[in-house]
Formats: structure tokens, C-alpha cells, sequence
């Protein structure tokens, strides 16, 4: 299902017809829908929990920055002729043993360490004048905070690289009619589901948020046993 077909699912099984339009709009609707997929997302690790984003680095680049990222597991760098696993560091070692100087006057090279920055910065206004003479220094993202995730390089990069980043992303979010996702498509009454749960959580129903959270653990339950499926297909025995 798209968006709008989701979002007529929802307004005929629920009878929230304050919360979509009789043209079948949203007046709310959307809302609780990707608030639904965003929980779904959360619950469990399926299938479609584990996915990879790619970002181009420049030459001189010294970080990567993605969206929609909840844990990062591993980070592959890939150059025209070769492709290996980047080793993962602390932020704080990384800044204490390669972020010395600003990256400008740093030595380029091939990056073989990477660590999760933070994207966050306090105040969340602060302005770039406010802060120009160490703007140099600053291994934060400005701007991008909220809805991205950012990984620093040990050294800028001395070529053109490709960075794969393998790791929990959330599911894409439903914003336009024709908008689909994993859920969406695959699983529509799990999310119909989910988004009427976030509904009785504004409601301050306990009783409704226990029943649906019940009825949907049951189901994801079930994605997550076929992960096992999957996992465990073609062995034959037990290390140790």
C-alpha cells in the first residue's frame, strides 16, 4: 500500500474520520501512521531491520554524514582498486590521536579507523560567527543534527572514496500519497496497527496500549522468528 491507500485503511478500520478527510487527505492521520512505523521499527530486528547507506567522499574528506541511521555496525571504504572494513574508535581516542589539527593542515592519506560523532550541538542556534575562530576544530555537523548521523575519518582523504555504512536504519518515512515502505507494503495492518497504539497513548488509555502492544508483539514476534530462520539456515553444528 501507498500512503493514501494506507491512510483509507486506516480511516475505515479505526473511524477516525476526524483524522482524514472524506477525500481521504490527511487531517492528522499521517502523523500517527509514521509515528506507528517508527515504534514497529524499534521493536524488534527483522529482515529488513539491517540496511546500508553510501556516501561519496571527496579528496580532503574527513567525514561522512547519513540519514535515517539508529546504530551503526560496521563501516566499509572502498577506492577505485580496493575495498576494506574500517576499524572502529573511540571518538575520544580519535580526536586525541589524529584530530590534533584543523583538517586543513592535517596529512591526507588512506582512513582505516572511523568513529560515530556527535551531531549535536548546544545551543542548537548557535550561530557560525559565534564560534569562526575555532570553526576549524569543530567535528560536529551544524545544521544536521536531528535527523542525521555522522562518522569522522582518521585522516582526510588522499583520493575519491566510497563509505558503506551497514547498520539498524529506520524504515523510509511516509510523507507524499504515493509513498511506500517495508511496512507499508508488506505488512499494512502491523503499521495501521502501530499508528492506532500511538492514538491510545494520546489518549492516555492503558488499557488500549496494552492490548494493541500485545496484539503487535505477537506479530513481530513472528518476523523476528523467520530472522532466526534465516540465520540459522544451511548449519549444521555448534561452534565451541
Amino acid at each position: 500500500m501507498n500512503l493514501l491507500q494506507l491512510r483509507t485503511k486506516f480511516r475505515e478500520i479505526s473511524g477516525r474520520f476526524d483524522l482524514v478527510d472524506e477525500d481521504f487527505s490527511d487531517s492528522g492521520a499521517d502523523f500517527y501512521i509514521n509515528e506507528g512505523r517508527k515504534y514497529l521499527d524499534r521493536l524488534d530486528e527483522t529482515q529488513k531491520s539491517w540496511g546500508s547507506t553510501f556516501v561519496k567522499v571527496a579528496v580532503g574528506g574527513w567525514h561522512a554524514t547519513f540519514p535515517y541511521c539508529r546504530a551503526i555496525k560496521e563501516v566499509w571504504i572502498s577506492s577505485s582498486t580496493a575495498r576494506w572494513r574500517a576499524e572502529k574508535m573511540d571518538v575520544q581516542k580519535m580526536m586525541e590521536r589524529y584530530l590534533t589539527g584543523i583538517p586543513s593542515s592535517r596529512s591526507s592519506g588512506t582512513p582505516i579507523y572511523y568513529a560515530p560523532c556527535i551531531t549535536r550541538l548546544v545551543p542548537e542556534d548557535i550561530a557560525a560567527d559565534d564560534i569562526e575562530a575555532f570553526a576549524g576544530f569543530v567535528d560536529v555537523s551544524a545544521g544536521l543534527a536531528h535527523g542525521f548521523n555522522t562518522i569522522l575519518l582518521d585522516v582526510p582523504t588522499d583520493k575519491i572514496l566510497a563509505i558503506t555504512i551497514n547498520g539498524l536504519f529506520y524504515s523510509g518515512e511516509l510523507v507524499n500519497d504515493t509513498d511506500m515502505n517495508y511496512w507499508s507494503e508488506v505488512h499494512p495492518m502491523l503499521l495501521i496497527s502501530s499508528a492506532m497504539r500511538q492514538i491510545e497513548i494520546v489518549n492516555r488509555n492503558t488499557q488500549g496500549v496494552n492490548d494493541w502492544t500485545g496484539a503487535i508483539n505477537a506479530e513481530v514476534q513472528q518476523l523476528g522468528f523467520d530472522l532466526v530462520e534465516e540465520l540459522i539456515g544451511e548449519c549444521n553444528q555448534m561452534e565451541g
